[in-house]
């Protein structure tokens, strides 16, 4: 077994990207440019220029062909109007300002619909992707022509119009703060990339660590965000139809993806919540998609039919969050505060979308960093722990490498020990023209103290021994080769089982150290068709004769082998006809439980000896190896070694 080291290399690379992280959060928090006061005479918003509105059921190839008289002024505080069916909206406002710029472009954050940019009679602009929420710049001529005529068509079904900044600008001027504004973005993108492989790397080091692996999930999609939300994405706006469902669906699997974090450190039945809510996000999300297949999917669209799931998921993890942080579960507290940041600055940005409040300051971005940080300081408090721990796992590892090998060596020894204890036992199957025998042992370890032998005289009789050692394990198979090795020393007495036990306990008394065996014996004379018999303190054993009205329990008197030096040994003898059956077992099988505690017992034994008394012996043997195998649910509660050997008379 290898030892597992600390990955103190990884310690150096994740503090230089937690500082880097640290300098571009303050960056994003501060305005890195300052302009100056000639800069912003040198750009002017549209909204303090005079603007006004037209609906047509037409398209106007020539927008200054509309009367004077029929535009209308539009509110101070209103760029966009509520959507027409089938209708087209025009709006104008003067160029007179562009006089003062070199490169004038008309600087748009965000137009969502399709729309064409005239000026004067000229068009000089049309865009044709839907769902496009990156910035427009349009360059106009340095000459004015009166005023600019934008047309707008769209499908977004709640909106329609100019959104947020509309800015005559300088354009290396726009491309300069359009840049410098998506700096954190842009370059904080491939540090949560490369956070995120760092993090799957734990994951695959520490597969039963999900934490490792959803927090990778959530910063990949977090730096989709970032990259494509800013000037990339806008650099990118020829390959628009990839860029755009990229965007959209990470927008929608981010929220997916927080909560498979959450999942991951939440307590149990947050967790169950969070799950719940997770699958119904996948399927709002999809039913939004289909309800709204108009000529293609429109984001923006499915957008306004899943928001209220985002809703309840926000109220959800507010509601968990504030019960799990009043219970005083300080080890999540991190994930507590970056739950409750990002929510209220979503909430706050989603209030100011809806306009009920009026400046437009927005936090989301803010609260992005903010979440991020206390997340991956979770994150990295959890993997610090886990270094941590590793040097103590070393140390129990190294104990345990020894303990290991120590383990081997006894396996090692103990199938050693099972073979050798195979070889003593007397074959599971013998027969001649007048007996037929088989036998069965399960073991309730490796190695076992039943012990069962049969053999044959030199005038064709049989002899059986079957024997129980107190116990089980390798002290009790050790005895019961002892016990072997003494009945073996008693071959020449094998027609006197009284004899053949007293030979045995000779043999035995002093060696055992404190265990004992129990045993029956059994000689059979296959000319005179009599049994004769001794026990040792064993169970009786089975006679099964179909012409009885049931099993006969032959015993006889006397004590465990190994106990006593002086002990003598009853004897009896029964005489056998052809077709009977005897069974000889150890107490293992009445021992036997099943689930509900209940023992197989002797009665249970007797009836089935009872109920298949016709069969012959070898379907008996399998219906009773089933019987226990069955009772005990695959052996699962044995409590001790059992065997049983069936003879036959033929």
């Amino acid at each position: 077994m290898k030892e597992v080291k600390p990955y103190k290399s990884f310690l150096v690379p994740i503090q230089f990207v937690l500082f880097f992280l640290l300098i571009f959060f303050i960056q994003n928090c501060f305005d890195l440019h300052s302009e100056g006061k000639q800069e912003i005479q040198l750009q002017q918003s549209i909204y303090l220029i005079d603007r006004y509105y037209y609906w047509s059921s037409e398209e106007i190839l020539d927008p200054e062909t509309i009367q004077e008289s029929k535009w209308l002024p539009i509110s101070d505080k209103s760029l966009g109007f509520k959507k027409k069916e089938k209708e087209f909206l025009y709006i104008k406002f003067s160029d007179q300002f562009i006089r003062q710029l070199q490169s004038p472009i008309l600087f748009m954050e965000i137009a969502l619909e399709t729309f064409k940019v005239f000026q004067g009679k000229e068009n000089v602009y049309i865009s044709k992707e839907f769902d496009f929420i990156f910035p427009h710049l349009i360059p106009l001529s340095p000459e004015p022509k009166g005023f600019i005529y934008i047309q707008f068509q769209s499908r977004y079904k709640n909106f329609i119009g100019l959104d947020r900044d509309i800015i005559f600008k300088n354009h290396t001027k726009a491309l300069i703060d359009l840049f410098m504004e998506n700096l954190s973005k842009t370059f904080f993108s491939p540090i949560l990339l490369v956070l995120s492989f760092i993090f799957m790397g734990f994951y695959f080091l520490r597969r039963k660590e999900l934490i490792f692996l959803n927090f990778s999930i959530l910063l990949l999609s977090a730096s989709l965000i970032e990259v494509l939300n800013g000037f990339v994405g806008f650099s990118l706006r020829q390959y628009a139809s990839y860029i755009i469902p990229i965007t959209f669906l990470n927008f929608t699997f981010f929220p997916f993806a927080f909560l498979l974090f959450l999942i991951s450190v939440f307590p149990p039945f947050f967790k169950k919540i969070f799950k719940l809510i997770a699958i119904l996000h996948i399927f709002v999300f999809l039913l939004s998609m289909v309800r709204n297949y108009e000529s293609g999917i429109s984001f923006l669209n499915s957008e306004e039919d899943y928001n209220w799931i985002v809703v309840l998921e926000a109220i959800v993890a507010i509601l968990s969050s504030l019960y799990v942080f009043l219970k005083g579960n300080r080890q999540i507290r991190e994930i507590i505060l970056g739950i409750l940041v990002i929510v209220f600055a979503g909430l706050h940005d989603t209030l100011v979308d809806l306009e009920i409040l009026n400046y437009k300051i927005r936090f989301i971005h803010y609260g992005f960093f903010l979440m991020l940080g206390f997340f991956g300081y979770y994150v990295f408090k959890h993997y610090w722990e886990l270094l941590h721990s590793i040097n103590r796992m070393n140390t129990e590892l190294r104990t345990k490498n020894k303990e290991l090998q120590r383990l081997i060596q006894i396996d090692k020894d103990l199938a050693l020990a099972h073979a050798l204890q195979k070889s003593l036992l007397s074959s599971k199957y013998n027969e001649d023209d007048k007996i037929r025998i088989i036998g069965f042992s399960q073991n309730l370890e490796s190695v076992g103290g039943d012990y069962f032998d049969h053999t044959k005289d030199s005038m064709g009789n049989w002899a059986f021994l079957i024997a129980d050692v107190s116990g089980h394990g390798i002290s009790s198979a050790m005895v019961a080769a002892m016990s072997k090795m003494a009945f073996v020393g008693a071959g020449p007495y094998l027609q006197f089982p009284a004899r053949v036990f007293h030979l045995m306990n000779r043999h035995l008394v002093g060696k055992t150290k404190n265990l004992f065996i129990t045993a029956s014996y059994l000689f059979i004379d296959t000319e005179s068709y009599t049994a004769t018999f001794s026990n040792a303190g064993h169970p009786s054993f089975y006679l099964i004769r179909n012409t009885e009205n049931d099993v006969i329990q032959l015993t006889a008197k006397g004590k465990p082998l190994g106990l006593f030096s002086q002990q003598s040994y009853a004897e009896e003898t029964v005489w056998i006809q052809p077709k009977d059956k005897i069974l000889l077992y150890t107490d293992g099988i009445f021992d036997l439980l099943n689930e509900y505690g209940e023992s197989f017992g002797e009665d249970r034994l007797k009836s089935l000896l009872w109920e298949y008394r016709y069969y012959n012996i070898q379907d008996i043997s399998s219906i009773l190896q089933d019987s226990l195998f069955r009772f005990s649910n695959g052996w699962k509660h044995q409590m001790d070694d059992l065997s049983f050997l069936l003879i036959e008379i033929k």
